[in-house]
């Protein structure tokens, strides 16, 4: 993966090429890095600045092994085809197969992955949510890590929910969303996407034709952050 610091790394770049990751290295993720990451996801927009969110990072073997469990079920029902004959995933068109066969993976090695990052949020608190999970992806990316939202765990959250000691009303089946992260296996290339001015609008093209940019810093996100973290986080 792109080893550019946060200083290189310029926003546009990183929103260019940050994809959603499925398949880790089992080294593990420092401290350090681990609190740039939250520090970046509490910058987003906040309803009301609220901040209701709250991180739960989830290291420890034995819990990783049980969100394992509980992923690989959802897995083997919904993709139960593929479970079955993974022959059938050879039929699918080139792309979906690329996606078939990373998330088949992911489900099979879940529970290797170094750090399991749980952002939670009240009910209807998505607007604030997925924000701070947009930032984290976004800062695991110019930190050099993978990542990848998750939400497989969500029809498990009766037993997961005291496990990981999430607080009550953060515990809802669309309350949480586990974001994974650790040192990818990078594939080298930024994900395909239409060009801007191929997606419509009440039927009119939109004319966007932004391109990547290496002009330097231009947010945030690509300096080291230093302030103090001011919300609540806790290891598992």
């Amino acid at each position: 993966m792109d080893t550019k610091s946060p200083q290189e790394l310029g926003l546009f770049e990183a929103l260019y090429s940050t994809r959603a990751l499925r398949r880790f290295k089992p080294d593990p993720v420092d401290d350090e890095l681990l609190f740039q990451v939250i520090d970046a996801a509490i910058r987003a927009p906040a309803g009301s600045n609220m901040q209701v969110w709250h991180f739960l990072v989830v290291r420890d073997e034995e819990k990783r092994r049980q969100i394992g469990e509980a992923y690989w079920e959802t897995w083997a029902s919904y993709g139960k085809q593929y479970v079955d004959d993974p022959t059938e995933i050879d039929r699918l068109p080139k792309q979906m197969q690329l996606v078939v066969r990373s998330t088949d993976h992911l489900a099979r090695n879940i529970a290797q992955v170094p750090v399991h990052l749980f952002i939670c949020g009240p009910e209807g608190a998505a607007a604030t949510v997925y924000p701070a999970v947009q930032n984290a992806l976004l800062a695991c990316r110019a930190l050099g890590l993978g990542s990848v939202v998750t939400a497989f765990h969500r029809e498990h959250m009766d037993r997961l929910g005291p496990l990981l000691d999430i607080p009550r009303g953060h515990d809802g089946p669309r309350a949480a969303a586990d974001r994974l992260a650790g040192r990818p296996h990078w594939p080298g290339q930024p994900p395909p996407r239409a060009q801007g001015d191929e997606h419509r609008q009440l039927g009119r093209k939109v004319a966007v034709r932004a391109r990547p940019t290496r002009r330097g810093p231009s947010s945030a996100v690509d300096r080291r952050v230093t302030a103090p973290l001011n919300t609540r986080a806790s290891a598992r």
